[in-house]
């Protein structure tokens, strides 16, 4: 019974969620339809900013669902200074507020995730706000500085 009870409870966030989601993505000007994509997250969305292209999306957990913004920032080649970028990467973490820095194969992505459990509309506007703005903010600068292609290589 207790289980039969978590799995309700679950999809029952899962649903509220998503269409939280899809609301504030409609409210930023998003067609939560036409910018949908296949993936292995429960439900993933592409939106751009600027030169900034970030994943909104909805991923399973052990507890309950997370709510992921990610944004491909640049993607690195050979004649990047690494140890120089990851340095300045953990530099600029300690004044972001929300999100972080990290890299991903040759990618350096800017991240937010949290549970959904309790989460509201302007957490949601928020954490989309955050990724997408300081994505866009620092791409030319780190492409400028370190080198490689602003975002994912195609």
């Amino acid at each position: 019974m207790v289980q039969a009870l978590f799995a309700n409870q679950r999809e029952s966030n899962l649903a509220s969620t998503l269409a939280l989601v899809e609301g504030v993505l409609g409210e930023l000007g998003h067609d939560p339809a036409g910018c949908r994509i296949d993936s292995t997250a429960l439900h993933e969305w592409r939106i751009a900013k600027g030169s900034a292209v970030a994943h909104v999306a909805l991923v399973d957990r052990t507890e309950f669902t997370h709510f992921r913004v990610c944004a491909i920032v640049m993607t690195l080649d050979d004649k990047v200074d690494r140890a120089a970028l990851h340095a300045h990467l953990l530099a600029q973490n300690a004044q972001l507020c929300g999100v972080a820095f990290a890299t991903e194969d040759d990618r350096v992505i800017l991240v937010a995730e949290r549970s959904t459990l309790d989460l509201d509309r302007s957490e949601i506007r928020n954490v989309i706000a955050r990724v997408t703005t300081d994505a866009d903010d620092h791409d030319d600068a780190l492409v400028a500085k370190f080198g490689g292609t602003r975002g994912a290589v195609t």
